[in-house]
């Protein structure tokens, strides 16, 4: 009984999580300031950051449906959703890395210069890269019938969650380094990606 209400607890956070990437990316089709940021003197959630976290909310889901059984259709799901992921998440991260821009932070709206605590338009901080780097892994592992997955999994949801948390306490004692904030050199990760990162780790452990 415990283990199915923890089950329970990780497919409404994955409805939740998946819900709140796609209220961000209307936010930045329609231009909805409060969507985007919360609060004008705060980060913006990027797009591509909103993009990643429906297709990570619908991973955890069927990393909770493989788990139920239905594996064939949960493998095409978590493999297409973790390859976006990687392939988006990861060309950020090494061209943060190695300094380069590709473009790729544009590829679906572009974020005008001089947003609040940014230091490339649309291109979400480091923790918020490997975070959800991470998470692809997490799903990948699950389709791959390794040894220990729970113990993979409750390692990767500790993670993902601890990011998250370090930041939402950096805003509530207003230190910026604490969520990640260094000037001309990272970005600032928005409270609300902070959340969210909370919400797919416990919904990791769960599982």
């Amino acid at each position: 009984m415990v283990q199915e209400n923890r089950r329970k607890i990780a497919k409404l956070l994955s409805f939740l999580v998946s819900l709140t990437g796609v209220l961000v990316m209307l936010g930045w089709i329609f231009d909805i300031g409060v969507l985007k940021s919360i609060h004008p003197s705060w980060i913006s959630m990027k797009f591509d950051t909103a993009l990643c976290f429906f297709l990570s909310g619908i991973m955890l889901f069927y990393i909770f449906k493989a788990q139920e059984g239905e594996f064939d259709m949960a493998q095409i799901v978590i493999s297409t959703c973790a390859l976006m992921i990687i392939l988006l998440m990861g060309i950020l991260f090494f061209a943060s890395f190695l300094k380069v821009q590709t473009g790729i932070e544009h590829l679906f709206l572009g974020e005008p210069s001089g947003g609040v605590k940014t230091v490339i338009p649309g291109r979400p901080s480091m923790p918020t890269m490997l975070n959800f780097l991470l998470l692809a892994l997490a799903g990948m592992l699950s389709i791959l019938h390794v040894r220990r997955l729970r113990l993979s999994l409750l390692i990767i949801g500790i993670l993902v969650a601890a990011v998250g948390l370090v930041a939402v306490t950096g805003y509530l004692i207003d230190f910026p380094v604490l969520y990640y904030y260094i000037a001309g050199v990272n970005s600032a990760m928005a409270l609300h990606t902070a959340l969210l990162f909370v919400l797919l780790g416990v919904g990791l452990i769960c599982l």
